[in-house]
């Protein structure tokens, strides 16, 4: 594939795990796909790797979880023909009467226009805060 379809493809899935996105961004992800929260098991919740069908229910479950959903926007990409590197901010009104203004940086590997990992990086001292009592 082209940079600019792996800059398309990736701005889609990022824009897709936001409740604003397709549900079709997730198809761009390979069957075989592993999706890895770059945070510490010890202090936050969600961490390692997810298979594709793992990932996209973890999704499900935080998007039920959103009463009003979470907006993703996707600030910066960089790619080349096999790697692309998305920078994203999203917005979210939690049950518990918080926003949820979180940052991330997601690294992926494509294959064919597929990607078949992603490692994605957040500000876990702002989900904590967000999602405490």
């Amino acid at each position: 594939m082209t940079i600019d379809q792996n800059k398309a493809s990736v701005k889609k899935l990022v824009e897709g795990l936001g409740t604003n996105g397709s549900p079709e961004a997730f198809d761009l992800l390979h069957e075989n796909a592993v999706w890895t929260v770059m945070t510490d098991a010890a202090t936050f919740p969600v961490s390692g790797d997810m298979s594709k069908p793992a990932f996209i229910e973890h999704m499900k479950r935080f998007h039920d979880s959103l009463p009003s959903g979470i907006h993703m926007s996707v600030t910066s990409v960089i790619a080349d023909e096999a790697n692309a590197s998305v920078e994203a901010t999203s917005n979210a009104l939690l049950v518990n009467g918080k926003s949820l203004n979180q940052v991330y940086h997601f690294a992926f590997e494509l294959v064919d226009g597929k990607i078949v990992a992603a490692r994605e990086y957040i500000d876990t001292a702002r989900a904590l805060s967000a999602f405490s009592g």
